[in-house]
């Protein structure tokens, strides 16, 4: 795949993907944290950084889209309590390469197939946390799906088995060779027909949109928007946005009426927010049930 500019990467870079899927996806909860859960959450940011880094060094496990049941590690499994609101406006009706928000894995996974022409790589999660100083960790789930033909990948992260395993973010990247590129002013067609996104003039050869699903069912855009962070400490914005999708566009320097890559992602930060209070909630109750029932007593 060609080289894209630093903002680009910004967007769909596989790596700074990974590292902030892990690191946000059950970190950045809407509510703040009381009482013991602040050591949960204080134990989710190291140990989801570490697997970050990791990821960001090439130690990410793929396996084969093959279903395989995974190894038991004695963790806890994750309850499904939540169920995912579909949202009513142009992110929620949006989809890439046929995957929308909400949409749960074994229909992705036949997108992506399809797409393709190969089973996609599956990569897998365990989370770990440490509450009244006790380590806990979950049993192992997909948390995303990737594949790539021809210069085209997609990079799909599923949620946790407390919403079932839905589509939360998608992320796809496409580099067009010089001599087969489509044209600039027929993307930007496209674009406002499927997504009513709108690209601003070219700065640089590159061209950035972002649309905002705010929490109220609005929507709104702005040039060179940015994606939103998880949580409302680190973005004020998330307090009130619900999900966020950043199109970005390059152009040949050198004809600069064909497009030579294409990045665009969009993602459900409200449902994470939701998703990382309930994990953090099961979690913090399988630590307490065992100290309920511990009948140790002092060797004195």
């Amino acid at each position: 795949m060609a080289a894209t500019s630093s903002r680009q990467r910004q967007v769909i870079g596989p790596e700074k993907f990974m590292k902030r899927v892990v690191v946000c996806l059950l970190l950045c909860g809407a509510l703040p944290p009381v009482a013991h859960a602040q050591d949960a959450v204080a134990a989710f940011r190291r140990s989801m950084v570490n697997a970050a880094m990791g990821m960001g060094a090439g130690h990410i496990p793929n396996t084969p889209a093959t279903p395989q049941a995974p190894q038991d590690n004695g963790g806890v499994t994750l309850q499904k309590t939540l169920t995912y609101r579909p949202m009513d406006n142009a992110l929620g009706h949006a989809s890439l390469m046929g995957i929308s928000l909400g949409m749960s894995a074994l229909e992705a996974t036949a997108q992506l197939r399809q797409a393709c022409q190969a089973d996609p790589s599956i990569r897998t999660e365990t989370l770990r946390t440490s509450y009244k100083g006790v380590d806990m960790e979950t049993q192992s789930y997909p948390s995303m799906l990737s594949c790539q033909r021809n210069g085209d990948a997609i990079n799909v992260s599923l949620a946790p088995p407390v919403m079932g395993g839905i589509v939360i973010k998608i992320e796809r990247s496409v580099d067009y060779p010089a001599i087969n590129a489509p044209g600039y002013d027929a993307l930007k067609g496209e674009l406002v027909t499927r997504y009513n996104a709108h690209l601003p003039s070219l700065y640089n050869a590159s061209a950035v949109t972002a649309l905002y699903a705010l929490k109220d069912g609005t929507v709104t855009e702005k040039a060179h928007g940015d994606p939103v962070a998880f949580s409302p400490s680190s973005d004020p914005r998330a307090s009130v946005t619900q999900a966020w999708m950043q199109i970005a566009v390059d152009v040949v320097p050198q004809n600069p009426s064909a497009v030579s890559h294409l990045s665009i992602a969009i993602e459900d930060i409200g449902a994470v927010q939701t998703i990382t209070a309930e994990v953090i909630k099961q979690l913090n109750a399988a630590v307490d049930a065992k100290l309920a029932h511990n009948t140790v007593k002092p060797a004195l």
